[in-house]
């Protein structure tokens, strides 16, 4: 029985608008994707770690992990596919699991989780009839849902969340349900825990951070910047 953390850093990062892949840009010096791997190579529940990188950034990956991460924990590189329900699905059928393990999917450009949001998703995972959970943090704007220009409707703020990683789950039923959900022609899921909603599955949530936000943008690579800067004072 074991935590497995699969790293998904197989996008294209288009709208971050630089030639090189997100993933790969600095953060104070540092690979984005290195300063993630390193913060699941520093936690004491995660016992292997596989990373989802496109087929032609394998052996930048490998370089960058040999650089920066050495191999403890990581065993594999895995060869993404053209979306994250195909890179995921890659991921999670290649990996050997056994009945009992548990997996952590989560964002390489997620590279500012805490050890005590890795620790608390684990946990989650081992109480009773727990078979998902996602971190999630409260939306600070009203939402609208829209048809084209037209507003359709408002959901209740107090029902709404943002949803992070990793995203916890049982390792084998996840697997499963990936591979129905390829027969199934689901892959325009958004996330992995939609995957467990769609077949009925109950997902929990615990309370996300602030900091934990994905680089996406220009604007959210100079906030990390920032926040690296202000956590070294």
């Amino acid at each position: 029985m074991g935590n497995i953390a699969l790293i998904a850093a197989a996008g294209s990062g288009s709208r971050m608008k630089m030639s090189t892949k997100k993933q790969y840009l600095e953060i104070a010096g540092q690979p984005m994707l290195a300063r993630t791997v390193l913060l699941f190579q520093k936690n004491k529940k995660i016992d292997d770690i596989y990373i989802i990188t496109p087929p032609e950034d394998i052996s930048l990956c490998q370089k960058v992990v040999s650089q920066w991460c050495g191999q403890r924990k990581i065993k594999g590189i895995i060869s993404g596919g053209k979306t994250r329900f195909e890179s995921v699905y890659n991921g999670i059928t290649q990996i050997k699991l056994e009945e009992k393990d548990k997996v952590l999917i989560h964002d390489g450009a997620r590279p500012f989780v805490s050890q005590s949001l890795i620790d608390a998703i684990v946990d989650k995972l081992y109480q009773q009839d727990v078979c998902g959970v996602i971190p999630g943090i409260s939306v600070k704007d009203t939402i609208k849902k829209v048809n084209g220009d037209n507003i359709v409707g408002t959901p209740p703020r107090d029902q709404l969340i943002a949803a992070q990683t990793p995203q916890g789950f049982c390792a084998q039923t996840l697997k499963d349900l990936y591979i129905k959900a390829d027969k199934d022609n689901l892959q325009g899921l958004t996330d992995d825990s939609s995957l467990l909603e769609h077949y009925k599955y109950p997902v929990y949530y615990i309370i996300g951070e602030e900091k934990n936000f994905k680089v996406t943008t220009p604007q959210d690579l100079q906030i990390a910047q920032l926040q690296v800067k202000e956590g070294t004072k």
